[in-house]
């Protein structure tokens, strides 16, 4: 079964808001064997709304699904656009508009009265209620396609799908046709070389697509063979991406690499100077973090990591303060000062000034100090202030994952 995807902002063409809707609902379709062949978006226009979905209709999609122009604001006129396009009548719901004027003295807030217009629905449509928000969803069958109208808001959108279109509307169970292996500390032409033979003996059953991104090289399998199972053959491509395959599907490197800090009752405590808390951060980011991570300590300027992580001054004097020495001085430093069993620190230039020939910006030393190694890694991250305390993270934990491997 085919889908199509509309979504409605003149704030999404204009860049001020990121469509994440369009590609949750892609993943989420897949699962149930319907394919978005069909993404549009379109301004706050109201001929524009109307010719755009009446092309799509005209295309016979199995299923359509609008996001945005719900609101209570003179730009949201989602409604008005179906109630021309389809010749029908908008009606107002008195139970509903009693239940917002409820929902907002319960906050001790005076209702607006331009929310007044949230009661206002296609007399045609099936009504999806709205568990997170005040804009109710609507549910139209137009010349056999499935139309799903819901609010931009990608909370409300999501709680809508999963409550109510799904099990009244698309009422299958999921099936796992793709699955994808999360990889980091690889290239994407260098893991292609790794599973080149594989991809090639697999091609008639399954699609593979890389996904290559700043914190690591994702790839997708995608099976087309109802026969086959994915899950040996997701087995067979894992063990050729070794080492640097960690996890599939949502798995994070945080939260693996927690796993294996927990596995092998390793706490850990990061010294970070480029990253600025990045790294702690992440690690956090994790529930039950706490069983593991110690804490951090932010040691920017020379001052605190001498003072807080005892790096010796002459070697700060002698190697500057972006250098494998003073790396490896820092992971020391909180390993001891914390008493955790694992350091992590990171030093470098983040830019965009304060490059020299020597040490160029994007330099960054990382150091992992455990109970069995030290080592201090340096790469050249030349990517823009953010992109390159991003990629430091990721090198960092994706480093300590590999250490505990090995201890």
């Amino acid at each position: 079964m085919n889908a199509a995807v509309l979504t409605i902002g003149d704030e999404l063409l204009q860049g001020f808001t990121v469509d994440t809707n369009s590609s949750w609902l892609g993943t989420i379709l897949l699962t149930y064997n319907i394919r978005i062949t069909k993404k549009i978006t379109v301004g706050d226009k109201l001929n524009d709304i109307i010719s755009e979905t009446q092309n799509i209709l005209d295309d016979k999609y199995d299923f359509l699904f609008v996001t945005g122009g719900l609101g209570p604001t003179h730009d949201d006129i989602t409604k008005e656009a179906f109630r021309q396009l389809l010749d029908d009548e908008i009606i107002f719901d008195e139970n509903y508009y009693l239940q917002l004027k409820q929902h907002f003295e319960k906050r001790s807030i005076k209702m607006p009265e331009s929310n007044r217009s949230q009661a206002m629905l296609l007399k045609t449509a099936d009504v999806i209620p709205n568990d997170n928000g005040t804009a109710l969803g609507m549910h139209l069958l137009i010349k056999g396609t499935h139309t799903f109208i819901m609010p931009g808001v990608p909370g409300e959108m999501r709680s809508m799908v999963n409550k109510y279109i799904i099990p009244n509307y698309i009422k299958k169970t999921p099936v796992e046709n793709f699955i994808t292996i999360k990889t980091a500390g690889i290239m994407e032409s260098h893991l292609a070389e790794k599973v080149n033979g594989l991809m090639e003996k697999y091609s008639h059953s399954f699609r593979f697509a890389f996904l290559p991104h700043y914190s690591g090289v994702s790839f997708r399998i995608n099976k087309l063979d109802e026969n086959e199972n994915l899950l040996n053959v997701k087995d067979e491509f894992f063990k050729a991406m070794l080492p640097y395959a960690y996890g599939i599907n949502d798995n994070t490197l945080e939260e693996i690499l927690g796993l294996k800090l927990i596995e092998y009752k390793f706490t850990i405590a990061t010294a970070e100077s480029c990253t600025g808390g990045l790294i702690g951060k992440r690690l956090t980011d994790s529930a039950g973090s706490s069983e593991y991570f110690l804490g951090s300590v932010t040691a920017y300027s020379n001052q605190l990591k001498t003072s807080l992580l005892n790096v010796p001054n002459d070697i700060i004097q002698k190697f500057r303060a972006v250098s494998e020495e003073v790396a490896l001085e820092m992971a020391k430093g909180v390993r001891a000062k914390t008493g955790a069993d694992i350091g992590i620190s990171t030093t470098g230039i983040s830019g965009p000034s304060g490059g020299t020939k020597t040490k160029p910006v994007g330099l960054v030393y990382i150091g992992v100090v455990t109970p069995e190694k030290s080592m201090v890694k340096k790469y050249n991250f030349n990517y823009g202030r953010n992109i390159h305390r991003e990629m430091t993270t990721t090198a960092a934990l994706n480093i300590t994952r590999l250490a505990i491997n090995q201890a």
